[in-house]
Protein backbone atom coordinates (compact mmCIF):
# COMPACT_ATOMS: atom_id res chain seq x y z
CA UNK A 1 0.00 0.00 0.00
CA UNK A 2 1.16 3.69 -0.66
CA UNK A 3 1.01 4.73 2.90
CA UNK A 4 3.26 2.40 3.97
CA UNK A 5 6.14 4.16 2.13
CA UNK A 6 6.06 7.21 4.34
CA UNK A 7 5.47 4.92 7.54
CA UNK A 8 8.76 5.27 9.38
CA UNK A 9 9.22 8.90 8.44
CA UNK A 10 5.85 9.76 9.78
CA UNK A 11 5.51 7.77 13.09
CA UNK A 12 9.59 9.54 14.14
CA UNK A 13 8.43 12.81 13.31
CA UNK A 14 5.62 12.08 15.64
CA UNK A 15 6.96 10.55 18.27
CA UNK A 16 9.60 12.61 18.32
CA UNK A 17 9.98 13.24 22.11
CA UNK A 18 7.43 10.85 23.29
CA UNK A 19 7.04 9.28 26.61
CA UNK A 20 7.25 5.46 26.66
CA UNK A 21 4.75 3.69 28.74
CA UNK A 22 6.93 2.98 31.97
CA UNK A 23 3.59 2.54 34.13
CA UNK A 24 3.28 -0.35 36.91
CA UNK A 25 1.05 -3.76 35.31
CA UNK A 26 0.80 -7.29 36.59
CA UNK A 27 -1.30 -10.32 34.85
CA UNK A 28 -3.87 -10.56 36.50
CA UNK A 29 -6.49 -13.89 36.14
CA UNK A 30 -8.78 -13.23 33.75
CA UNK A 31 -10.87 -15.88 34.41
CA UNK A 32 -10.22 -17.21 37.69
CA UNK A 33 -12.47 -20.18 38.27
CA UNK A 34 -11.27 -22.01 35.54
CA UNK A 35 -7.75 -23.54 34.39
CA UNK A 36 -6.28 -25.99 31.71
CA UNK A 37 -3.75 -28.31 30.74
CA UNK A 38 -1.10 -26.98 29.29
CA UNK A 39 -2.54 -24.51 27.51
CA UNK A 40 -0.38 -23.80 23.85
CA UNK A 41 -2.97 -21.43 21.93
CA UNK A 42 -5.65 -19.01 22.60
CA UNK A 43 -7.95 -17.81 19.73
CA UNK A 44 -11.38 -16.25 19.11
CA UNK A 45 -13.22 -16.19 15.91
CA UNK A 46 -14.97 -13.54 14.54
CA UNK A 47 -18.48 -14.53 14.71
CA UNK A 48 -19.70 -12.41 17.33
CA UNK A 49 -19.82 -14.87 19.67
CA UNK A 50 -17.63 -13.52 22.54
CA UNK A 51 -16.15 -17.19 22.98
CA UNK A 52 -12.66 -18.24 23.86
CA UNK A 53 -11.17 -21.53 22.38
CA UNK A 54 -8.07 -22.85 24.06
CA UNK A 55 -5.67 -25.80 23.01
CA UNK A 56 -4.06 -28.50 25.39
CA UNK A 57 -1.04 -29.68 24.31
CA UNK A 58 -2.45 -33.36 24.73
CA UNK A 59 -5.31 -33.06 22.08
CA UNK A 60 -7.88 -30.89 23.35
CA UNK A 61 -9.68 -27.69 22.69
CA UNK A 62 -12.16 -25.88 24.68
CA UNK A 63 -14.24 -23.39 24.41
CA UNK A 64 -16.34 -20.85 26.75
CA UNK A 65 -18.12 -17.41 26.90
CA UNK A 66 -15.79 -14.68 27.85
CA UNK A 67 -17.16 -13.80 31.24
CA UNK A 68 -15.10 -12.95 34.30
CA UNK A 69 -17.16 -15.38 36.32
CA UNK A 70 -17.19 -18.47 34.10
CA UNK A 71 -17.13 -22.05 36.35
CA UNK A 72 -15.83 -24.92 35.08
CA UNK A 73 -19.27 -26.25 33.97
CA UNK A 74 -19.49 -23.38 30.97
CA UNK A 75 -16.29 -25.14 29.65
CA UNK A 76 -17.45 -26.95 26.43
CA UNK A 77 -15.07 -29.83 24.79
CA UNK A 78 -14.78 -28.31 21.65
CA UNK A 79 -12.70 -31.00 19.79
CA UNK A 80 -11.37 -34.55 20.96
CA UNK A 81 -7.75 -35.27 19.36
CA UNK A 82 -6.33 -37.11 22.32
CA UNK A 83 -6.11 -40.03 20.32
CA UNK A 84 -4.11 -38.42 17.41
CA UNK A 85 -1.69 -36.20 18.98
CA UNK A 86 1.80 -37.16 20.64
CA UNK A 87 2.46 -34.55 23.01
CA UNK A 88 5.75 -36.08 24.89
CA UNK A 89 8.92 -33.39 24.17
CA UNK A 90 7.94 -30.31 22.34
CA UNK A 91 4.94 -32.03 20.92
CA UNK A 92 1.43 -31.90 20.90
CA UNK A 93 -1.72 -29.95 19.58
CA UNK A 94 0.18 -26.24 18.65
CA UNK A 95 -2.29 -24.38 16.98
CA UNK A 96 -5.48 -23.20 16.05
CA UNK A 97 -6.90 -20.98 13.13
CA UNK A 98 -10.34 -19.83 12.57
CA UNK A 99 -11.26 -19.16 8.76
CA UNK A 100 -11.81 -15.55 8.38
CA UNK A 101 -15.25 -16.87 7.05
CA UNK A 102 -15.56 -18.75 10.08
CA UNK A 103 -19.30 -17.41 11.13
CA UNK A 104 -20.53 -18.55 7.57
CA UNK A 105 -18.80 -21.50 6.45
CA UNK A 106 -17.74 -22.95 10.17
CA UNK A 107 -14.16 -24.40 8.87
CA UNK A 108 -11.21 -24.11 11.32
CA UNK A 109 -7.63 -25.52 10.93
CA UNK A 110 -5.29 -27.23 13.80
CA UNK A 111 -1.78 -28.07 13.80
CA UNK A 112 -0.55 -31.12 15.81
CA UNK A 113 2.47 -33.86 16.09
CA UNK A 114 1.04 -37.55 15.30
CA UNK A 115 1.70 -40.08 17.04
CA UNK A 116 4.10 -42.21 15.89
CA UNK A 117 5.66 -42.01 13.49
CA UNK A 118 5.89 -38.33 14.13
CA UNK A 119 4.81 -36.25 11.54
CA UNK A 120 3.55 -32.56 11.53
CA UNK A 121 0.13 -32.40 10.05
CA UNK A 122 -1.98 -29.07 9.49
CA UNK A 123 -5.74 -29.92 9.21
CA UNK A 124 -8.88 -28.62 8.31
CA UNK A 125 -12.33 -28.97 10.05
CA UNK A 126 -15.54 -28.38 10.47
CA UNK A 127 -18.42 -27.23 13.19
CA UNK A 128 -21.59 -29.47 13.90
CA UNK A 129 -24.65 -27.15 14.50
CA UNK A 130 -24.10 -27.26 17.64
CA UNK A 131 -21.89 -24.19 17.53
CA UNK A 132 -19.90 -25.91 21.13
CA UNK A 133 -19.09 -29.12 19.11
CA UNK A 134 -16.51 -30.00 16.22
CA UNK A 135 -17.40 -32.59 13.77
CA UNK A 136 -13.58 -35.15 14.48
CA UNK A 137 -15.07 -37.06 11.37
CA UNK A 138 -14.77 -33.51 9.08
CA UNK A 139 -10.83 -33.84 8.91
CA UNK A 140 -9.12 -32.66 6.16
CA UNK A 141 -5.08 -32.87 6.09
CA UNK A 142 -3.43 -30.41 3.95
CA UNK A 143 0.18 -31.07 5.17
CA UNK A 144 1.81 -33.79 6.55
CA UNK A 145 5.51 -33.61 7.53
CA UNK A 146 7.76 -36.33 8.31
CA UNK A 147 9.30 -35.80 11.58
CA UNK A 148 12.49 -37.28 13.64
CA UNK A 149 11.82 -35.96 16.71
CA UNK A 150 9.47 -34.20 18.99
CA UNK A 151 11.30 -31.42 19.11
CA UNK A 152 11.46 -27.79 17.04
CA UNK A 153 7.84 -27.97 15.44
CA UNK A 154 6.92 -24.23 15.91
CA UNK A 155 3.16 -24.83 15.71
CA UNK A 156 1.67 -21.46 15.04
CA UNK A 157 -0.83 -21.15 12.15
CA UNK A 158 -2.67 -17.71 11.53
CA UNK A 159 -4.66 -15.95 8.81
CA UNK A 160 -3.33 -12.41 7.88
CA UNK A 161 -4.85 -9.72 6.20
CA UNK A 162 -4.81 -11.23 2.65
CA UNK A 163 -6.50 -13.71 3.70
CA UNK A 164 -3.84 -16.65 3.76
CA UNK A 165 -2.74 -19.14 5.94
CA UNK A 166 0.23 -18.84 7.47
CA UNK A 167 1.98 -22.08 9.29
CA UNK A 168 5.62 -21.75 11.38
CA UNK A 169 7.56 -25.19 11.25
CA UNK A 170 10.50 -26.19 13.18
CA UNK A 171 13.80 -27.19 11.76
CA UNK A 172 12.97 -30.79 13.89
CA UNK A 173 16.10 -30.71 15.24
CA UNK A 174 18.32 -30.98 11.78
CA UNK A 175 19.57 -27.36 11.91
CA UNK A 176 20.23 -27.72 7.36
CA UNK A 177 16.97 -28.72 7.14
CA UNK A 178 15.98 -24.55 7.58
CA UNK A 179 18.59 -23.78 4.47
CA UNK A 180 17.16 -26.72 2.10
CA UNK A 181 14.32 -24.78 0.28
CA UNK A 182 13.14 -28.31 -0.92
CA UNK A 183 12.16 -29.24 2.49
CA UNK A 184 9.58 -27.03 4.50
CA UNK A 185 11.05 -27.19 7.76
CA UNK A 186 12.61 -24.56 9.44
CA UNK A 187 10.65 -21.74 7.56
CA UNK A 188 7.10 -20.66 7.29
CA UNK A 189 4.67 -21.22 5.00
CA UNK A 190 1.96 -19.22 3.20
CA UNK A 191 -1.05 -21.24 1.24
CA UNK A 192 -4.15 -20.55 0.07
CA UNK A 193 -6.79 -22.40 1.52
CA UNK A 194 -10.08 -21.71 -0.29
CA UNK A 195 -10.34 -24.33 -2.95
CA UNK A 196 -12.34 -27.37 -2.83
CA UNK A 197 -11.99 -30.15 -0.94
CA UNK A 198 -13.29 -33.08 0.46
CA UNK A 199 -12.64 -34.52 -3.18
CA UNK A 200 -10.43 -37.25 -4.45
CA UNK A 201 -7.68 -36.58 -6.06
CA UNK A 202 -8.67 -32.59 -5.53
CA UNK A 203 -5.68 -30.21 -4.09
CA UNK A 204 -6.42 -29.74 -0.54
CA UNK A 205 -4.68 -26.13 -0.78
CA UNK A 206 -3.33 -23.76 -3.41
CA UNK A 207 0.21 -21.96 -3.45
CA UNK A 208 -0.48 -18.11 -4.05
CA UNK A 209 1.15 -16.62 -6.68
CA UNK A 210 2.88 -14.21 -5.17
CA UNK A 211 5.21 -16.63 -3.15
CA UNK A 212 8.52 -15.65 -3.42
CA UNK A 213 10.01 -19.44 -4.56
CA UNK A 214 6.46 -20.35 -7.20
CA UNK A 215 7.69 -21.10 -10.87
CA UNK A 216 11.14 -22.14 -9.73
CA UNK A 217 13.10 -24.75 -11.72
CA UNK A 218 15.35 -26.05 -8.87
CA UNK A 219 12.84 -28.26 -6.67
CA UNK A 220 11.87 -25.39 -4.15
CA UNK A 221 9.07 -25.71 -2.24
CA UNK A 222 6.94 -22.60 -3.52
CA UNK A 223 4.67 -22.88 -0.25
CA UNK A 224 7.79 -21.64 1.32
CA UNK A 225 7.14 -17.51 2.50
CA UNK A 226 10.10 -17.40 4.68
CA UNK A 227 12.92 -19.38 5.84
CA UNK A 228 16.20 -20.12 7.77
CA UNK A 229 14.33 -20.34 11.29
CA UNK A 230 15.22 -23.09 14.14
CA UNK A 231 11.85 -22.78 15.96
CA UNK A 232 8.99 -20.24 15.32
CA UNK A 233 7.08 -21.44 18.21
CA UNK A 234 5.27 -18.04 18.08
CA UNK A 235 4.38 -16.02 15.35
CA UNK A 236 1.46 -12.66 14.85
CA UNK A 237 -0.08 -11.00 12.23
CA UNK A 238 -0.64 -7.56 12.94
CA UNK A 239 -4.08 -6.72 12.02
CA UNK A 240 -3.65 -3.34 10.93
CA UNK A 241 -0.53 -3.04 9.17
CA UNK A 242 -0.24 -6.72 8.42
CA UNK A 243 3.25 -7.31 9.92
CA UNK A 244 4.80 -10.51 10.10
CA UNK A 245 5.96 -10.62 13.70
CA UNK A 246 8.17 -14.40 14.39
CA UNK A 247 9.64 -15.24 17.41
CA UNK A 248 12.63 -17.49 16.84
CA UNK A 249 13.90 -19.64 19.69
CA UNK A 250 17.37 -19.84 19.70
CA UNK A 251 20.32 -22.24 20.94
CA UNK A 252 22.79 -21.59 23.46
CA UNK A 253 22.99 -17.72 23.33
CA UNK A 254 20.54 -15.68 21.88
CA UNK A 255 16.38 -15.25 21.30
CA UNK A 256 15.32 -13.22 18.76
CA UNK A 257 12.11 -11.83 17.24
CA UNK A 258 12.28 -11.06 13.54
CA UNK A 259 9.64 -8.53 11.07
CA UNK A 260 9.65 -11.17 8.83
CA UNK A 261 9.22 -10.11 4.84
CA UNK A 262 9.03 -12.39 1.64
CA UNK A 263 11.16 -14.35 0.85
CA UNK A 264 13.79 -13.82 3.87
CA UNK A 265 16.72 -16.01 4.99
CA UNK A 266 16.84 -15.10 8.82
CA UNK A 267 20.12 -17.32 8.82
CA UNK A 268 19.67 -20.89 11.07
CA UNK A 269 22.15 -22.46 11.43
CA UNK A 270 24.54 -19.81 10.53
CA UNK A 271 23.48 -17.36 12.85
CA UNK A 272 22.49 -17.32 16.11
CA UNK A 273 20.59 -13.73 17.17
CA UNK A 274 23.45 -10.86 15.42
CA UNK A 275 26.05 -13.83 15.95
CA UNK A 276 27.75 -16.07 12.78
CA UNK A 277 28.12 -19.54 13.93
CA UNK A 278 29.52 -20.59 10.24
CA UNK A 279 32.32 -18.11 9.23
CA UNK A 280 32.70 -19.90 5.45
CA UNK A 281 28.94 -20.19 5.52
CA UNK A 282 28.25 -16.06 6.67
CA UNK A 283 30.69 -15.22 4.06
CA UNK A 284 29.37 -17.21 1.28
CA UNK A 285 25.68 -18.01 1.50
CA UNK A 286 22.55 -15.11 2.32
CA UNK A 287 21.74 -12.70 2.24
CA UNK A 288 20.67 -13.23 5.94
CA UNK A 289 18.15 -10.96 7.20
CA UNK A 290 18.97 -8.90 10.51
CA UNK A 291 16.65 -9.76 13.47
CA UNK A 292 14.56 -7.44 14.76
CA UNK A 293 15.14 -7.67 18.26
CA UNK A 294 17.27 -9.96 20.57
CA UNK A 295 18.50 -10.50 23.47
CA UNK A 296 21.35 -12.85 25.28
CA UNK A 297 20.67 -15.95 27.65
CA UNK A 298 21.53 -13.97 30.64
CA UNK A 299 18.10 -12.81 30.70
CA UNK A 300 16.45 -15.91 29.26
CA UNK A 301 15.52 -18.97 27.63
CA UNK A 302 13.29 -19.01 25.41
CA UNK A 303 11.25 -16.00 23.35
CA UNK A 304 7.57 -16.86 23.69
CA UNK A 305 5.65 -14.11 21.20
CA UNK A 306 4.30 -11.74 20.87
CA UNK A 307 1.56 -9.63 19.59
CA UNK A 308 0.99 -6.20 18.52
CA UNK A 309 -1.53 -5.07 21.63
CA UNK A 310 -5.18 -3.48 20.19
CA UNK A 311 -7.29 -4.46 23.30
CA UNK A 312 -9.72 -2.25 25.37
CA UNK A 313 -8.44 -3.20 28.79
CA UNK A 314 -5.19 -1.15 28.66
CA UNK A 315 -5.60 1.20 26.05
CA UNK A 316 -2.48 3.54 26.63
CA UNK A 317 -0.94 -0.03 25.46
CA UNK A 318 -1.82 0.45 21.59
CA UNK A 319 0.53 -0.44 19.07
CA UNK A 320 3.57 -2.07 21.82
CA UNK A 321 4.77 -5.30 20.98
CA UNK A 322 4.20 -7.51 23.73
CA UNK A 323 6.29 -10.58 24.32
CA UNK A 324 8.06 -12.79 27.13
CA UNK A 325 10.13 -15.45 28.19
CA UNK A 326 10.18 -18.85 29.79
CA UNK A 327 12.25 -18.63 32.22
CA UNK A 328 12.51 -15.07 32.29
CA UNK A 329 9.52 -13.77 34.97
CA UNK A 330 9.07 -10.96 33.17
CA UNK A 331 6.91 -9.40 30.17
CA UNK A 332 7.99 -7.03 28.17
CA UNK A 333 7.00 -4.47 25.59
CA UNK A 334 9.07 -3.36 21.82
CA UNK A 335 8.23 0.79 21.10
CA UNK A 336 9.43 1.18 17.06
CA UNK A 337 8.40 4.63 16.11
CA UNK A 338 9.85 3.37 12.60
CA UNK A 339 13.51 4.62 12.59
CA UNK A 340 16.04 3.29 14.71
CA UNK A 341 16.32 1.00 17.17
CA UNK A 342 12.93 -0.62 19.23
CA UNK A 343 12.96 -0.12 22.82
CA UNK A 344 12.39 -2.76 25.32
CA UNK A 345 11.33 -1.80 28.73
CA UNK A 346 9.48 -4.07 31.43
CA UNK A 347 5.36 -4.26 31.62
CA UNK A 348 5.43 -7.13 34.38
CA UNK A 349 7.67 -8.65 36.91
CA UNK A 350 7.51 -12.12 38.41
CA UNK A 351 5.31 -13.20 35.91
CA UNK A 352 4.82 -17.25 36.41
CA UNK A 353 6.13 -19.94 33.45
CA UNK A 354 3.89 -18.36 30.22
CA UNK A 355 3.63 -20.74 27.24
CA UNK A 356 1.54 -18.69 24.34
CA UNK A 357 -0.17 -15.53 23.85
CA UNK A 358 -3.36 -15.22 22.23
CA UNK A 359 -6.13 -13.04 21.12
CA UNK A 360 -9.90 -13.15 22.91
CA UNK A 361 -13.02 -10.96 21.28
CA UNK A 362 -12.48 -7.51 20.57
CA UNK A 363 -8.84 -8.07 19.75
CA UNK A 364 -7.80 -8.90 23.64
CA UNK A 365 -4.39 -9.89 24.40
CA UNK A 366 -4.57 -13.21 26.62
CA UNK A 367 -1.36 -15.14 28.07
CA UNK A 368 -1.44 -18.58 29.26
CA UNK A 369 0.53 -19.97 32.04
CA UNK A 370 1.67 -23.52 32.94
CA UNK A 371 0.08 -23.10 36.21
CA UNK A 372 -3.55 -23.45 33.40
CA UNK A 373 -4.32 -20.49 34.01
CA UNK A 374 -5.41 -17.49 31.09
CA UNK A 375 -3.89 -14.09 32.33
CA UNK A 376 -4.46 -10.19 31.04
CA UNK A 377 -2.36 -7.11 31.72
CA UNK A 378 -4.03 -4.96 34.00
CA UNK A 379 -2.78 -2.25 35.47
CA UNK A 380 -1.03 -1.99 39.49
CA UNK A 381 -1.28 1.52 40.21
CA UNK A 382 -3.73 4.13 39.19
CA UNK A 383 -3.09 5.95 36.23
CA UNK A 384 -6.18 7.75 34.87
CA UNK A 385 -6.84 9.84 37.59
CA UNK A 386 -9.14 8.13 39.47
CA UNK A 387 -7.55 9.43 42.86
CA UNK A 388 -5.37 12.02 41.30
CA UNK A 389 -3.73 13.03 38.55
CA UNK A 390 -1.61 9.99 36.28
CA UNK A 391 1.71 10.22 36.01
CA UNK A 392 2.60 11.31 32.41
CA UNK A 393 0.58 13.33 29.45
CA UNK A 394 -0.26 10.47 27.65
CA UNK A 395 -2.34 9.16 24.65
CA UNK A 396 -5.28 6.27 26.24
CA UNK A 397 -5.93 4.84 22.97
CA UNK A 398 -9.19 5.29 20.89
CA UNK A 399 -12.37 3.26 20.38
CA UNK A 400 -13.93 2.02 18.27
CA UNK A 401 -11.17 1.24 15.93
CA UNK A 402 -11.32 1.04 12.91
CA UNK A 403 -14.21 3.03 13.13
CA UNK A 404 -16.85 4.62 11.16
CA UNK A 405 -18.22 7.48 11.20
CA UNK A 406 -16.90 8.63 14.43
CA UNK A 407 -14.14 7.43 16.96
CA UNK A 408 -13.31 8.44 20.74
CA UNK A 409 -10.06 9.60 21.88
CA UNK A 410 -8.91 9.44 25.19
CA UNK A 411 -5.63 11.55 26.90
CA UNK A 412 -4.51 11.60 30.24
CA UNK A 413 -2.90 15.09 31.77
CA UNK A 414 -0.51 15.11 34.97
CA UNK A 415 -0.90 18.70 35.21
CA UNK A 416 -3.25 21.22 34.14
CA UNK A 417 -1.61 22.51 30.44
CA UNK A 418 -2.91 23.88 27.21
CA UNK A 419 -3.52 20.77 25.12
CA UNK A 420 -3.82 20.43 20.96
CA UNK A 421 -4.95 16.66 19.70
CA UNK A 422 -4.00 16.98 16.17
CA UNK A 423 -4.77 13.90 13.54
CA UNK A 424 -2.11 13.71 10.41
CA UNK A 425 -2.19 12.15 7.35
CA UNK A 426 0.31 9.30 6.42
CA UNK A 427 2.34 11.41 4.47
CA UNK A 428 2.48 14.33 7.61
CA UNK A 429 0.00 16.51 5.94
CA UNK A 430 -2.52 18.16 9.50
CA UNK A 431 -5.85 16.72 8.82
CA UNK A 432 -7.93 18.27 11.56
CA UNK A 433 -7.30 19.95 14.75
CA UNK A 434 -9.93 18.63 17.29
CA UNK A 435 -9.19 19.55 20.71
CA UNK A 436 -7.62 23.17 21.31
CA UNK A 437 -7.38 24.62 24.94
CA UNK A 438 -6.78 24.47 28.94
CA UNK A 439 -7.70 21.14 30.42
CA UNK A 440 -7.31 19.98 34.17
CA UNK A 441 -5.34 17.58 35.05
CA UNK A 442 -6.94 14.03 34.77
CA UNK A 443 -8.94 11.98 32.18
CA UNK A 444 -10.75 13.47 28.95
CA UNK A 445 -12.48 12.17 25.34
CA UNK A 446 -12.56 14.19 22.51
CA UNK A 447 -14.35 12.68 19.03
CA UNK A 448 -12.74 12.95 15.63
CA UNK A 449 -15.81 12.42 13.28
CA UNK A 450 -13.45 11.79 10.42
CA UNK A 451 -13.89 15.12 8.67
CA UNK A 452 -11.09 17.70 7.64
CA UNK A 453 -10.40 21.29 8.54
CA UNK A 454 -11.98 22.52 5.38
CA UNK A 455 -15.54 20.98 6.41
CA UNK A 456 -15.08 17.91 4.46
CA UNK A 457 -14.98 13.85 4.78
CA UNK A 458 -11.54 12.43 5.43
CA UNK A 459 -11.17 9.38 2.52
CA UNK A 460 -10.59 6.14 4.23
CA UNK A 461 -7.52 4.79 5.25
CA UNK A 462 -4.58 5.21 7.92
CA UNK A 463 -3.96 8.16 10.00
CA UNK A 464 -2.72 9.38 12.93
CA UNK A 465 -3.23 11.26 16.27
CA UNK A 466 -1.22 13.01 18.35
CA UNK A 467 -0.87 14.72 21.82
CA UNK A 468 0.31 18.30 22.26
CA UNK A 469 0.91 19.78 25.57
CA UNK A 470 2.33 23.09 25.87
CA UNK A 471 3.66 22.89 22.29
CA UNK A 472 5.46 19.69 23.38
CA UNK A 473 4.89 16.40 21.12
CA UNK A 474 4.43 13.88 23.95
CA UNK A 475 2.13 10.62 22.48
CA UNK A 476 0.50 9.48 18.85
CA UNK A 477 -1.27 6.70 17.99
CA UNK A 478 -2.67 5.07 14.73
CA UNK A 479 -6.02 4.94 13.48
CA UNK A 480 -8.25 3.69 11.10
CA UNK A 481 -11.39 5.25 8.73
CA UNK A 482 -12.87 2.75 6.94
CA UNK A 483 -15.66 3.25 4.46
Amino acid sequence: MQFMRYLPVVIAMMLAGALPVRAEYQLERAFPSITFTYPTDVQSPDDGSNRIFVTEKTGMIRCFTADFNAQPGDVHEFLNLTGKVRSSGEAGLLGLAFHPQYKNNGVFFVYYVSNFPYRCVLARYHVTADPSVADPASEEILIDLPQATVFHNGGQIAFGPDGLLYIGIGEDLSGPAAQDLTDLRGSILRIDVDVPGGIAMAPMYEVPVDNPFVGNTSGYREEIYAYGFRNPWRFSIDHYSGELWVADVGEDTYEEIDLVTKGGNYGWPYLEGPACLDAIACASEGPFADPFYYYDHSEGIAVIGGQRYWGRHTPELAGLYIFADYAGGKVWALRYDGAGTAERFDLVLNAPTLLTFGTGPNRELYVASVDGYLYRIGRTVTQVGDHGAPAGNRLLGNYPNPFNPATTIRYALSAPGHVVIEVVSVTGERVQRIDDGMRAAGAHDTVWRGETSRGGRAASGVYFYRLVVDGRSFDARRLVLVE
